[in-house]
């Protein structure tokens, strides 16, 4: 276990995070992870263990002072598979009216997205009968296997197999572009898993010895859940303004079509600063999809998502960034963290450190200018700990990102200290996952 006397830099730590108003709630525990997602209606369409669950949402908005009113334009810069629009549709049976508009970098996890908050345009009643009729036609379609390792080895999934998926793939496209052809496509997508030789476990994508399920089988259980769900949300919930899902980058959401002064409200979870390509995770289903198709497009990808992890980029000058490192409790804080960094064998660990957190410092500035005065943005973070046992670094997010977010101008509303990460940190209640509520003032 590490301790105190490995990290003395936690009484630093303590002495910022007396600053900001913090509080421990933990029945926000089950509201930053998935579990509670597996289970519910589209949102149980594609297993995304990255994703916080329905329920966040509603739990902020009931949170936030009174008069914030109903009316809501909102947006989720790093939307993921939709979680967040897809609850802003859900709550319109509370007298919500919420326009909501999410971006994301990653094709393929955009499309889960769109396909997901498109639900009111699905034909559920065909849906089931349209994608075995494009199964069937498949089978006389012939598709050579992507250039990528994982798939021309066999060793991520059977070679048979990739080139069925890629079969039924072309088949669905060939049909058509509607909401329904997107559903079916996203069922083909949740059973890439389950009938290949991998298994997510959330840092990773590894090989693993399991009994494989039928394909069709899978594949046809997948759409009549799709089916049931649609006709479900399309007979209880009324008809609300379908969410837009943009393809960009969210740490430049003006750059994405986003007007300043139009946000009431961003909610968002952008990626945590723990060393795992999301990209690498989700590559079996990006090439299968046709989402990719070649390496420098693979590579291209990685490089350009959110610097939390190894491929990332050397960090850029970031005007405000770099200077306020130099200097008060930003300095103390991260100075310890790049000196442990420097004095590892892995130089990319100091890389990914500045790399995300000026990713931070532009990510707020943009949606500080994104929101109306007086409009919220709230971010879902973890703590981490990295590094040996003989020289270990944590990395405080919570801390610094309110500290970052003091500096562009926002102020501190709330910091809810939703569940603890009982890892390597012995008798400490800095690793965490904590929620950030930022006001931008009137």
């Amino acid at each position: 276990m590490i301790t105190d006397d490995q990290l003395p830099e936690l009484a630093t730590l303590r002495k910022v995070e007396s600053k900001y108003p913090f509080r421990v709630d933990p029945n926000y525990g089950s509201s930053v992870i998935f579990g509670n997602n597996s289970g519910l209606p589209i949102h149980r369409w594609f297993r995304y263990k990255e994703a916080f669950s329905a329920d966040l949402l509603k739990q902020i908005l009931d949170v936030l002072p009174d008069g914030f009113g109903k009316q809501i334009r909102l947006l989720d810069p790093f939307c993921g598979v939709g979680t967040s629009l897809l609850a802003a549709q859900e709550i319109a049976t509370q007298g919500y009216n919420i326009i909501a508009t999410g971006i994301e970098q990653n094709p393929f996890v955009a499309f889960v997205a769109r396909a997901k908050v498109n639900w009111p345009e699905i034909n559920a009643r065909d849906l089931v009968r349209i994608g075995l009729s494009c199964e069937k036609k498949s089978k006389g379609i012939t598709k050579s296997i992507p250039p990528l390792s994982s798939l021309t080895s066999g060793k991520c999934i059977s070679r048979y197999m990739s080139k069925r998926v890629l079969a039924i793939a072309e088949a669905v496209r060939s049909a058509g572009t509607s909401a329904t052809h997107n559903a079916i496509m996203l069922g083909l997508a949740s059973v890439i898993e389950t009938v290949s030789n991998t298994r997510k476990d959330g840092r990773a994508l590894r090989v693993v010895t399991k009994k494989r399920s039928e394909l069709a089988v899978s594949l046809e259980m997948a759409w009549e859940a799709i089916a049931a769900d649609t006709a479900l949300l399309q007979w209880c919930l009324p008809r609300s303004a379908i969410p837009k899902v943009i393809l960009g980058d969210g740490r430049r959401p003006l750059c994405s079509g986003v007007q300043p002064g139009t946000i009431d409200l961003v909610i968002t979870s952008p990626p945590y600063p723990n060393n795992i390509d999301y990209s690498e995770v989700y590559k079996l289903e990006l090439w299968l999809l046709g989402l990719i198709k070649s390496q420098d497009s693979f590579l291209k990808l990685r490089k350009s998502t959110f610097r939390s992890h190894p491929t990332c980029a050397v960090p850029d000058d970031i005007k405000g960034f770099n200077a306020a490192i130099r200097r008060g409790f930003l300095k103390a804080v991260l100075d310890p963290i790049i000196g442990r960094t420097e004095k590892t064998s892995e130089p990319w660990r100091k890389r990914v450190l500045l790399g995300y957190f000026s990713d931070m410092w532009v990510a707020l500035e943009e949606q500080k200018k994104c929101l109306k005065k007086g409009g919220y943005a709230v971010t879902v973070v973890g703590n981490s700990l990295h590094g040996s046992t003989d020289l270990p670094y944590l990395i405080p997010s919570d801390i610094t990102i309110a500290q970052i977010a003091e500096r562009i101008g926002f102020r501190v509303h709330d910091i809810i200290i939703s569940r603890p990460l009982k890892r390597r940190l012995s008798g400490n209640h800095f690793l965490r996952e904590s929620i950030i509520i930022l006001q931008k003032p009137r």
